[in-house]
């Protein structure tokens, strides 16, 4: 709980009380019928005066889960899609944890917890997210380069969408989330574990909740509304569909979160703090890595296919990979360089590589 929100910026997260969320969060002039303020948007004030920036914005699952993202997306009543001004460009990284990860390509990635910074202190219980954003990162900072030296577009903005029926209600069978997969219990899914939302505070008469200015007398404010969140869908691996492509979605080891599960007694990783077991771990992704091979899986009951079914050899996996980062490449989201040290990567990779594989992901008696 915030006690001196006016004065300080306890936590980004935003606990309970913490103003932060007040007034337009989103680029565009839009209606806000939920809270009842007048249309508005960030950019609104340099719009009348025609002085706004060009602005390149990027973020990734972690964003959405613990950091409320999709209000800007959707508004407070998450109907429609707000449409982004010439001068923004959106990109999206599915899939991905907080910053983006270190990018490891192995199909035995260190089985460690890991730390839940933000509201929900503890321990993670599934593997850290390794998906990087630093490919996309050097594309847009080149982009931006050229857009605001050259007046030379950037690629098209990518992010999940109602449009596109990308963006969904938070709850498992919207998402299309697949049963069975190991570590990620369906309790996980409930509304009071998974993800956080805005909430509206009434802060009493002084207080302007468009522009977050004044004097807050009311403390503790009253809670009008709880703002309502959407998710990306997620495919029969449980990835994120929607935002710009990848090589982690399009030639995937693992289901790559967004977030991560507070550790609980019984748990691995648990650390003797159960306050928060069970629920969303905050800012830090997860994955659950697939089974080498058919048999492995089946004997788990896991849903999602081997890497013997994928892909059947490590050179299968590399083709994979050259045609996800290729395509990356093509459509702009990734410069020659970092495409090419992709692939070289997965060639250097111990999937389906490993001492005694010969290759196979399945080698067999």
């Amino acid at each position: 709980m915030a006690n001196n929100s006016r004065w300080g910026q306890p936590d980004g997260v935003l606990e309970l009380y913490q103003m932060g969320s007040e007034g337009p969060q989103w680029w565009h002039k839009f209606p806000d019928h939920v809270r009842g303020l007048p249309p508005g948007g960030i950019l609104e004030r340099c719009e009348s005066t025609k002085t706004c920036p060009k602005i390149v914005e990027t973020f990734g699952g972690a964003e959405v889960f613990a950091l409320k993202m999709t209000t800007s997306w959707v508004g407070t009543s998450a109907n429609n899609d707000i449409p982004l001004p010439k001068n923004v460009r959106r990109y999206y990284l599915p899939s991905s944890t907080h910053g983006g990860g270190n990018g490891a390509t192995t199909e035995n990635p260190a089985d460690t917890g890991v730390g839940c910074p933000g509201n929900n202190w503890g321990r993670g219980s599934l593997r850290a997210n390794p998906v990087p954003a630093t490919g996309l990162v050097n594309r847009l900072r080149n982009g931006l380069r050229d857009w605001l030296m050259h007046n030379t577009l950037p690629p098209p903005s990518r992010w999940p969408t109602l449009k596109e029926k990308t963006l969904v209600d938070p709850t498992k069978d919207a998402m299309g989330f697949p049963s069975g997969v190991p570590g990620i219990p369906d309790s996980i899914f409930l509304p009071e574990n998974f993800i956080f939302p805005v909430l509206d505070y009434d802060w009493g008469p002084e207080y302007d909740h468009s522009d977050a200015l004044g004097n807050p007398t009311n403390a503790p404010p009253p809670i009008r509304h709880i703002i309502k969140m959407k998710v990306p869908r997620v495919d029969a691996d449980g990835n994120e569909l929607g935002g710009v492509p990848t090589v982690q979605r399009d030639a995937p080891l693992a289901t790559y979160l967004g977030w991560n599960i507070t550790a609980g007694p019984g748990d691995a990783e648990y650390d003797e703090r159960p306050f928060h077991a069970g629920q969303v771990c905050n800012y830090i992704g997860g994955m659950v890595p697939f089974f080498k091979t058919k048999a492995q899986r089946l004997a788990a009951g896991d849903p999602r296919l081997s890497l013997e079914e994928r892909y059947g050899t490590h050179a299968g996996y590399v083709a994979a990979v050259t045609a996800a980062a290729n395509n990356a490449f093509e459509q702009g989201y990734l410069l020659a360089a970092d495409r090419d040290a992709l692939i070289a990567q997965a060639v250097a990779s111990d999937v389906c590589n490993q001492l005694g594989d010969g290759g196979m992901c399945n080698p067999g008696p």
